[in-house]
């Protein structure tokens, strides 16, 4: 068992023949993590601008088949009014008077919704509040742990 026999140690030549390089310095370090981190980037909005597409693309299709199933209902509540108006003309001997109660209530009604939606709209912000404080936060982080590099660099 003493004469057992040590395997060779292998090390990595480059194809050329040149001796193996030496470690690399910080400079192409950083070098390397910034193009890194640009080709990081690139691919991201890459892939954020292919799913923001198909998201659009799938968004017009839905919207479509809603504004299609809007007209239909809409036709629908069209005959219902209608039956509700022939109704109550039925039932008070005078159409006209059906229709104007019925008109009347529809104006009635939508008008108490469009005041409602008003106000509230008044008091309604699009602003993204909440997003904006999130990125001066993220803002505010970045610079403090910039700083900090530095320190360390230093």
């Amino acid at each position: 068992m003493a004469d057992r026999v040590q395997p060779p140690v292998v090390t990595a030549v480059p194809a050329d023949g040149r001796a193996p390089a030496a470690e690399p310095q910080l400079g192409d370090l950083f070098r390397q993590l910034a193009q890194d981190s640009a080709t990081l980037v690139r691919q991201e909005m890459a892939l954020a601008k292919a799913e923001l597409r198909e998201n659009v693309k799938s968004v017009a299709r839905d919207t479509a088949k809603i504004a299609v199933g809007a007209v239909l209902a809409a036709v629908g509540a069209l005959v219902l009014v209608l039956f509700l108006v022939l109704l109550l003309g039925s039932a008070l001997n005078h159409y006209w008077l059906g229709a104007l109660i019925v008109g009347l209530l529809f104006v009635a009604i939508g008008g108490l919704l469009a005041m409602n939606a008003m106000k509230r709209l008044k008091h309604d912000t699009i602003t993204p509040d909440q997003t904006l404080q999130t990125l001066k936060e993220d803002k505010q982080w970045l610079q403090s742990e910039m700083k900090q590099v530095r320190r360390d660099l230093a």
